[in-house]
């Protein structure tokens, strides 16, 4: 199958790539910059690298049978309103729209939580309100919408992401934790004996996009995904340090808002989701940071 990956410069879409190359897929990886990420694909004979942007995706190489949408851009330094805008929603209707004139058969898209702004349940899931999104989450919001006017002729899953974790992992709450820990800084966190199970192993999510193209789908869904079971946020700063060999300093501090953890149940029954135990994601997350400090 030929299968685009976007985003490859970066953490997940250089797994997903990666992944699916392993498979046999032929991989044709967009990026826009050179990453440490990037140069690891180089000399992989399934996977060729196009450095581009999407918002001319009808001149990427096609046609592809199947596209997995990874690249994003997130709030950072100097990243505006318009530039989330003009990555975020008019790239990607860029990108499904050659997806459409390529007659692909899948599309999946790596949405992300904070689709939900403000999330005033204890539980979530798919039937989560929406209230009042960050610009970030209503462009991946408007991303979903815009695969759910082409859902006729274009088929997708929507992936609604918390943290992802895993070898390289940044910009995320237990790699900050992970970050402090191994600096020997206190840990101040809210909500501690509260339960915890908001995170993603990367390898869980590119073996979920591999295994949807290998499956097939119709129509558009959106699903969300988390850990499997749960367990404290104490827990979770405790089993991260246990794993870095380091013992933690914790502190309290007042909770800006009501705490919730994840339901993967749609994802799992209706699609496949195999997702790891937190507490065993954790110490898998420490074991590879640990690795990656002796390569």
């Amino acid at each position: 199958m030929r299968v685009l990956v976007t985003g490859v410069s970066g953490f997940s879409g250089a797994h997903v790539a990666r992944l699916l190359a392993s498979q046999g897929h032929s991989v044709t990886g967009v990026h826009r910059r050179e990453t440490p990420f990037l140069s690891r694909l180089r000399g992989i004979a399934e996977i060729e690298l196009v450095r581009g942007a999407l918002e001319q995706s009808a001149e990427l190489p096609g046609p592809f049978d199947a596209v997995v949408h990874v690249a994003a851009t997130s709030p950072a330094p100097g990243v505006d309103v318009q530039a989330m805008v003009r990555d975020n929603v008019s790239s990607t209707l860029a990108l499904i729209e050659a997806a459409v004139g390529w007659k692909s058969r899948s599309f999946v898209f790596f949405s992300s939580l904070s689709v939900f702004g403000e999330v005033t349940v204890p539980v979530v899931d798919e039937s989560c309100p929406i209230l009042n999104p960050d610009p970030y989450g209503a462009t991946k919001y408007l991303g979903e919408q815009l695969l759910l006017e082409r859902s006729d002729v274009l088929p997708s899953l929507s992936i609604r992401l918390p943290g992802v974790i895993g070898p390289g992992a940044h910009r995320n709450w237990l790699s900050s934790v992970a970050v402090r820990l191994s600096a020997g800084d206190p840990v101040a966190a809210f909500n501690l004996d509260g339960p915890y199970n908001n995170a993603a192993h990367v390898d869980d999510l590119a073996r979920f996009a591999a295994q949807l193209l290998d499956r097939g789908m119709a129509g558009a869904d959106s699903v969300v995904v988390g850990a499997r079971g749960q367990i404290t946020v104490r827990a979770a700063i405790e089993r991260l340090a246990a794993g870095l060999g380091v013992r933690p300093h914790i502190m309290e501090r007042d909770a800006p808002r009501p705490g919730f953890t994840l339901s993967s149940v749609r994802a799992i029954e209706r699609w496949g989701y195999d997702p790891l135990e937190i507490g065993a994601m954790i110490d898998r997350y420490a074991a590879e940071i640990l690795a990656e400090r002796k390569s």
